[in-house]
């Protein structure tokens, strides 16, 4: 059996509705992670407010449940409407080179080298003490002297008009609810002019997953991809092949920032943004994007669902997942980290049709042994899939859920938060 503070690291979290307006605001990290299973029901006289009649803006995939893996990457050209908005509000502000313009003296021109200000100073502390006897003679200093940030940026409600912010937040709120998540952090606006870059980073917990609005007219510079290593280097002694060699192309993705397009992604893997160049410095050719996080995992209901049923529906689904949660923390499936978001699509009778899979990004926790089913020939630990154990577990106990009959198209989305 686990101890309570493994049992913990499991977060299930069904919450009510949050205003998204402003859901960003509403964003309690310490309060997600002291948290194991969090009811609706105590709040389901709102629940119906977590309900779409029709999803305008989503990710696109669906994958069958039990045949899904780990995805990296999801994008949706959904917002393209308001990015052309977003866009021309943009432009307006540079349009005459020589006209002042208030909103254009509030950017921060953010650089940030390897080793400046506190953080830096505490990570090459954490370096030295780890590995300092392999250190090669004048790495430490090397390292410290690359440029981990360099751009100009600015909090996107300082910048745009109210109801031109009230619309953004509302689109990528409502992208987010396709894959369970219901509320966003304060957005950034970045612009990126010649030299500017992000260097190889993972984030800081904000959300399970980040986004990248793009504003950009792709034409107008050089580089400025999104860069994030593949899933298989970060898993590369697992079936390293020394017959072979890698390049570029085998280690990295390079996703341009192609306008009205919006990138999801697993902050925690190593991931940047190339060298920009050929803008000339002009900020009319800058590569300009909008980026946070999508946080606040929440069950959502979609299509036409009888209000008077809601409340019937979240107290049933408390009912049937406690069972779920009970097998979860039960020790006899290995542990997982990472974010899932199931739908369920409903149809006439109240049965389930399908579990997909909208987002995906478990990964097996490497330091929990009890995955181990036997040993090869070399007497080396084969340990079994704990992931796709926890995906077929969680199908197994939707697929057989039943809810009251109503009109086709009807799905819910329900999120697993594993820490």
């Amino acid at each position: 059996m686990w101890t309570l503070s493994k049992l913990l690291t499991y977060i299930f979290i069904i919450l009510g509705y949050v205003s998204p307006l402003n859901a960003f605001l509403l964003y309690h990290p310490k309060q997600r992670q002291s948290s194991f299973f969090a009811s609706s029901s105590s709040r389901s006289s709102d629940y119906n407010h977590n309900l779409d009649q029709e999803s305008k803006h989503s990710f696109p995939l669906k994958i069958p449940l039990p045949d899904s893996q780990y995805i990296q990457v999801l994008t949706s050209n959904s917002l393209h409407g308001a990015t052309e908005r977003l866009r021309n509000v943009y432009d307006s502000h540079f349009h005459d080179p020589r006209q002042p313009d208030a909103n254009r003296f509030v950017f921060d021109p953010w650089y940030v080298a390897v080793g400046d200000g506190i953080q830096g100073r505490d990570t090459v502390q954490e370096r030295d003490e780890e590995r300092d006897d392999l250190a090669i003679e004048g790495e430490k200093e090397a390292t410290d002297a690359q440029t981990q940030y360099s751009l100009k940026r600015i909090q996107a409600n300082n910048f745009f008009t109210e109801d031109d912010f009230d619309e953004l937040v509302v689109g990528l709120t409502s992208l987010g609810r396709s894959i369970g998540l219901t509320s966003i952090t304060p957005p950034w606006m970045s612009i990126y002019l010649d030299g500017d870059r992000q260097n190889f980073h993972t984030d800081a917990p904000q959300g399970p997953a980040a986004f990248v609005l793009s504003l950009s007219n792709t034409n107008d510079f050089d580089g400025g991809e999104t860069m994030i290593f593949k899933s298989e280097i970060l898993e590369m002694w697992r079936g390293f092949d020394s017959s072979r060699g890698l390049e570029t192309g085998n280690i990295m993705r390079f996703i341009p920032a192609t306008f009205g397009r919006c990138l999801a992604f697993d902050p925690r893997v190593p991931h940047g943004v190339s060298e920009v160049k050929g803008t000339r410095n002009d900020p009319r050719r800058a590569r300009v994007v909008i980026h946070g996080w999508f946080n606040t995992p929440e069950v959502c209901f979609f299509g036409s669902w009888d209000e008077g049923i809601l409340d019937e529906t979240n107290k049933h689904l408390d009912e049937g997942l406690q069972p779920l949660v009970d097998i979860l923390g039960g020790g006899e499936i290995g542990r997982v980290m990472g974010y899932l978001a199931v739908r369920l699509d409903i149809d006439e009778d109240g049965c389930v049709d399908d579990v997909y899979a909208v987002w995906d990004s478990l990964v097996a926790d490497l330091d929990d042994y009890r995955g181990i089913i036997g040993y090869d020939e070399a007497d080396r630990p084969v340990s079994e899939d704990s992931a796709s154990d926890i995906r077929l577990t969680i199908y197994e106990t939707l697929k057989n859920m039943n809810f009251a009959s109503g009109k086709e198209g009807r799905s819910i989305v329900v999120p697993f938060a594993f820490e």
